[in-house]
């Protein structure tokens, strides 16, 4: 049967509308996506630098050779280090108040870096210099004064230096991210040597487990630590909480353990309520108590 033009444009309009719930969903789903990654672009500095990458959400790390010492008091030792601090000073200061021997790692360009750093080194804590390593994601910055495996050698250096200055009191260094630089032996043999150089100690946070940064420094004989539980790679209070049981657990196992974490709200709280009933248990002690090769 003949149909008029107007009949056809109508059940033009009808299929056209059957087809395009069909269209509708990708658009959406890519303007989803397109609005994640500009959120996380956009994001300041200090909130960016607390996405730790990591190549999958850390387990609990196999120990390297020469493996770890035994304590010998009548408790495990437990170390804590808290990573990233310099930007907050608010809760930074939380963190320094909290009563046990806690050992913290500032990054060098961070604006408290001085202050803090210089008060955490009175209060008689461990002060480390949380060293920015290329990253394997691209995506993510490590901020500024970090180090890159395609630098030159006077460029890496000159880096590596200022970065190691910028922080007042420090005895050690851990690595701030890293995944990259961290598998690299030749890049870590070259930091390192400067690292030695200056009589400190070496933490590897771990955060691949592809990771050469341990075994090398102790290879060049440098007291060193690497690190088995990572207390808030969840923020939520019950995910730390197990991981502090799972501390707990194997520094009983082990003689001792190093912790790492984070000056987030959540970290403190779970802390500084669970740490009287940790330390029952446990030891707790600056890092420098339980390196390899002292």
């Amino acid at each position: 049967m003949f149909k008029s033009r107007s009949s056809r444009n109508k059940t033009r309009k009808k299929n056209s509308a059957r087809r395009s719930p069909g269209l509708l969903w990708p658009i959406i789903a890519l303007g989803i996506t397109g609005s994640i990654v500009a959120f996380l672009y956009l994001l300041p500095l200090p909130l960016r630098l607390l996405f730790e990458e990591f190549d999958s959400a850390p387990p609990v790390v196999r120990p390297s050779e020469p493996s770890r010492p035994k304590s010998t008091a009548s408790m495990p030792l437990v170390a804590i280090l808290i990573d990233d601090m310099g930007y907050n000073f608010s809760i930074n200061n939380k963190f320094l108040k909290l009563e046990a021997p806690l050992s913290f790692s500032f990054l060098p360009t961070a604006p408290y870096t001085p202050k803090l750093a210089k008060k955490a080194k009175d209060l008689g804590k461990d002060v480390l210099i949380h060293l920015p390593l290329e990253p394997v994601n691209t995506a993510i910055n490590p901020g500024p004064g970090v180090l890159r495996l395609r630098m030159d050698f006077d460029s890496m250096l000159q880096i590596l230096r200022k970065d190691l200055d910028a922080v007042p009191g420090a005895i050690g260094v851990n690595n701030h991210m890293g995944s990259k630089f961290t598998t690299n032996k030749r890049g870590m043999e070259l930091i390192l040597t400067e690292i030695k150089r200056r009589g400190l100690f070496f933490v590897d946070s771990k955060t691949t487990h592809d990771s050469v940064a341990y075994v090398t420094a102790r290879s060049m004989g440098i007291p060193a630590a690497e690190r088995r539980v990572f207390l808030d790679h969840d923020t939520q209070k019950e995910s730390i909480r197990r991981e502090i049981k799972k501390m707990v657990k194997l520094s009983m196992e082990n003689g001792c353990v190093l912790a790492i974490g984070h000056p987030t709200s959540n970290t403190w709280k779970v802390l500084y309520e669970e740490l009287p009933r940790v330390r029952k248990s446990v030891t707790i002690v600056p890092v420098h108590k339980i390196l390899v090769g002292q």
